[in-house]
């Protein structure tokens, strides 16, 4: 027979690694959807197939449908293996697998949240200013401040219009240059 000590042993160590397969399942949710992500905003991607470039959103789809619900079920398991087990210490390496993986969600959510504010425009606009800060070269394009090379800086020339493509960020109003062509 199989004292009680033992049978709440076995019972706790399913538990943990219960919510264990739990975190990885939406740890490989959540890395996946960031991957995907990424990759879906290459363009070169889109250019070649497409297809491709929309699969590559189906992992991002997933884990923000399928995120929150693994995350409520983690940490479900995740409190009551808390409150069966006894009193210990964590260890070094839990408390550094647990601050790792706090630290990449946090990271990918801030990078999200940033890239989530990013807009594409394109149109004919008449170039404002130019700035040279510190070694880099930007123009004002609509009250923006758009990121150019040296080459595009030096051809531009401030209250000419341009055919114009760029993608900038709502919050700081800064971007990156994608095209730039005079118009005649």
């Amino acid at each position: 027979m199989m004292n009680q000590n033992e049978g709440h042993h076995n019972k706790l160590q399913k538990l943990y690694e219960t919510q264990k397969v739990a975190l990885y399942v939406l740890l490989g949710l959540i890395y996946s959807g960031f991957l995907g992500t990424q990759l879906g905003r290459i363009q070169a991607i889109s250019d070649f197939n497409y297809t491709l470039h929309e699969l590559l959103f189906v992992p991002a789809t997933l884990a923000l449908y399928l995120g929150p619900v693994m995350f409520l079920v983690y940490f479900y398991l995740l409190i009551k293996y808390i409150k069966k087990r006894e009193r210990g210490h964590w260890g070094i390496k839990s408390a550094a697998k647990t601050i790792s993986v706090i630290a990449s969600i946090v990271a990918i959510l801030i990078i999200m949240n940033h890239q989530s504010h990013e807009v594409s425009t394109a149109g004919i606009f008449v170039l404002e200013q130019k700035h040279l800060v510190e070694g880099k070269y930007y123009l004002v394009i609509d009250e923006r401040q758009i990121k150019v090379s040296r080459n595009e800086y030096q051809l531009a020339e401030v209250e000419n219009e341009y055919l114009v493509s760029f993608i900038w960020n709502s919050r700081s109003k800064k971007g990156i240059l994608e095209t730039i062509e005079p118009v005649k």
